[in-house]
């Protein structure tokens, strides 16, 4: 949850207080709360749900829109890769200059995807959108990527977002 919410605020502290806020709701609540469909997916959206509320009451002029920044980083690990004769280094910054040119909903579907390994039922349930706007997201995050990249560099985007999603 820490590493999420990092992706919306610099605000260490402020992600911090926001997980401990969320669990102290639930186990105060615990009486009056169901049993979700999908414990993760719940917490996610309810953790994203309260970092914006708090971090809007903190600073009354930040808001967090569609349009605004949200920095989800690439990172490859040695582990991760076996691409023979690449720079890890030089693959990580430009996957990441790449990533920075898709909107911010783009990134952050990039992210829960291929980095907290959601289905597309549950990324519409966190970012709150329907199912079928997930795979269109989805679609043009990675439609638009195809397009910035040559064809090796976005096979090894491929590469690397697959080593995600079973690591």
């Amino acid at each position: 949850m820490f590493n999420y919410g990092s992706k919306f605020s610099r605000d260490n502290d402020l992600i911090k207080d926001c997980i401990q806020e969320l669990f102290v709701t639930l186990w105060m609540r615990k009486d009056f709360l169901g049993t979700p469909v999908n414990v993760k997916n719940y917490l996610y959206k309810a953790f994203r749900l309260l970092l914006f509320k708090d971090a809007k009451m903190i600073q009354q002029n930040i808001t967090y829109e569609e349009s605004e920044y949200y920095d989800f980083d690439a990172t490859l690990s040695i582990e991760d890769s076996t691409i023979e004769g690449e720079n890890i280094q030089h693959v990580q910054e430009r996957l990441q200059q790449k990533l920075n040119q898709l909107s911010p909903r783009q990134r952050e579907a990039i992210f829960l995807k291929f980095y907290e390994g959601l289905n597309y039922d549950e990324i519409a349930e966190v970012m709150d959108i329907s199912v079928k706007g997930s795979y269109k997201l989805m679609a043009r995050a990675l439609d638009s990527l195809r397009g910035m990249l040559s064809r090796e560099d976005f096979l090894l985007v491929l590469f690397f977002f697959s080593t995600k999603l079973y690591h």
